[in-house]
């Protein structure tokens, strides 16, 4: 029997793990910030981490990939993450999460910036429109 029903793309799905997840985490973060410094929250951070990535690991059968390029920049991405982590952090901990949480959010908008530079990916008028929109919001919530 044939089923008519939409379903959303698996990314879409992913993308909303990754929503729920990242709610959690700042709002988490928030409440751990006022009892724990911008260092401790990282380093434990980096500790939670540790058993996601053994559960990814014994799914791989204990195999990485040996490509030198994607594990460099694997490498770069956590160490990126893990700097731009303390920041959070950091300003958690002087700042309110409504506060902190928006403007930080607004990270992807250096990920377009540069696959639009280096990338050369292009940005239609809708995209162009939403990043001003998204850059008025932050001013407004940052109020």
């Amino acid at each position: 029997m044939p089923t008519d029903r939409w379903r959303p793309p698996t990314w879409a799905l992913y993308a909303e793990l990754c929503i729920i997840c990242w709610g959690l985490w700042a709002f988490l973060a928030k409440i751990g910030s006022e009892s724990a410094t911008a260092f401790q929250l990282q380093i434990l951070f980096t500790l939670g981490m540790l058993p996601v990535a053994l559960c990814m690991l014994a799914g791989m059968r204990w195999k990485l990939d040996r490509d030198f390029k994607g594990a460099s920049y694997g490498i770069l991405s956590g160490v990126t993450t893990g700097l731009g982590m303390l920041g959070y952090y950091g300003a958690l901990h002087v700042q309110s999460a409504s506060v902190v949480s928006p403007v930080t959010g607004l990270f992807p908008l250096l990920t377009v910036v540069l696959a639009f530079i280096l990338l050369r990916e292009r940005l239609n008028r809708v995209q162009r429109c939403g990043i001003a929109l998204a850059l008025i919001a932050i001013v407004i919530l940052s109020i």
